[in-house]
Order: C-alpha cells, then structure tokens, then sequence
C-alpha cells in the first residue's frame, strides 16, 4: 500500500494527473487536474507518483462559494437597516 504526502504530484489511470490534498486513516483525497476532488480509499487506490508539475491555471484555485438558505438570507435582510429612509 502506497502513501503519498500531502502536495505529492500523482497519477490515476482514470482521472490522470492530480495533487494529494489529504491523507487520512484509509482514505487519499486528490485534487484532480481536469475533475476536481475525490475520494480513494488508499488500499485499494491505484496511484502512482508524478514528477509533472501542477498545470499553470490550477495553482491559484478559487475556493467555493457556501451556499447561503432562505433562512439565513431572511435574517440578514432584517438586520439591515432601510436604505430608503
């Protein structure tokens, strides 16, 4: 069974190139080039090391933005003051 460090370069046969972003008990997640997170469970993962750097447009990745409910958009709407008084 491989471990890989967070950051390690690797490839997956079916989603190719990728960077580990965690590493837990039995699970790897790996940020994948061109499909995002997944999921491996590490002993049965198919992983194999990198030297291929991290693609110029993927360095900087924009975080996601938290999906705000009517709940919470309620609540801030009533505790702002009213803009046309």
């Amino acid at each position: 069974m491989k471990r890989f460090e967070v950051g390690a370069r690797v490839i997956e046969p079916t989603y190719g190139l990728g960077s580990v972003v965690a590493v837990e008990d039995a699970y790897t997640r790996i940020q994948f080039d061109e499909h995002g997170v997944k999921k491996f469970l590490t002993s049965m993962s198919k992983l194999e090391p990198s030297d291929e750097p991290i693609p110029a447009g993927a360095r900087g990745a924009r975080p996601r933005k938290k999906r705000v409910t009517k709940k919470a958009a309620a609540a801030a709407a009533a505790a702002q003051p009213a803009a046309d008084e």
